[in-house]
């Protein structure tokens, strides 16, 4: 009896031994079927979706919520990796799973692949740089007075995007603004407020009046 007790304890400690590493690999969430919907999704442990992830082992905790989807991944170039929740099976499951560098693994609900499905890829190597931001837009102020004078609230200005935003008071002259790659203006007959939204680019472009003639220049200098 006394051996038969030692190798229960030994056999416990062990169990324990092995819960122990699986516990310390990092944790992927695995939800799929909420509320019977159409949804799967593979998460990481601050809960963004996976899309690339690093090479190494993993404890994959799949939540299957529904009897009518279930929960499959695996991957054409690793044969290691291929496991499954059963479509009537609802609860929780956890998979131990070693993913392989610069391998591509793919999940999916089995009967709805088409609509449920998400991949990701596993590599060391870093990520992309994020894109730049985009382009700041500025702002031009122009104006067109009863009498139909035209002023714009500069006669230079470096290359970009602008909103000229035009104060039209003339029922009988507008704000008009042309050159490279720009022909906008205000109607004739119109009054009010209105944003012209240009691209200005080095060179000379001319403003002005349709009915007294673009006669002003706003110089554009540097590279948009």
């Amino acid at each position: 009896m006394a051996r038969f007790g030692v190798v229960i304890i030994a056999v416990g400690l062990a169990a324990l031994s092995g819960s122990s590493r699986a516990a310390e690999n990092p944790v992927l969430n695995a939800v799929v079927g909420t509320n019977d919907g159409f949804n799967i999704t593979l998460n990481d442990a601050t809960g963004k979706k996976v899309d690339r992830l690093l090479p190494g082992t993993y404890t994959v905790v799949v939540d299957d919520r529904s009897r009518i989807h279930n929960f499959h991944l695996a991957s054409n170039d690793d044969a290691t990796v291929d496991f499954r929740t059963d479509v009537d099976f609802v609860g929780q499951k956890s998979f131990t799973v070693t993913f392989r560098n610069d391998t591509g693994y793919a999940y999916a609900c089995e009967p709805h692949w088409q609509v449920m499905n998400g991949s990701f890829f596993v590599t060391d190597a870093p990520p992309p740089p994020p894109p730049p931001p985009p382009p700041a837009i500025r702002t031009l102020r122009a104006s067109v007075s009863p009498a139909g004078a035209v002023r714009l609230g500069a006669s230079s200005v470096h290359s970009g995007r602008y909103r000229i935003v035009v104060a039209d008071h003339s029922r009988t002259a507008n704000f008009h603004v042309r050159g490279r790659g720009v022909d906008s203006r205000t109607g004739k007959r119109f009054r009010g407020s209105r944003v012209l939204r240009v691209l200005l680019v080095h060179g000379v472009y001319r403003y002005g009046s349709d009915s007294a003639g673009l006669s002003k220049r706003l110089r554009v200098s540097g590279r948009a």
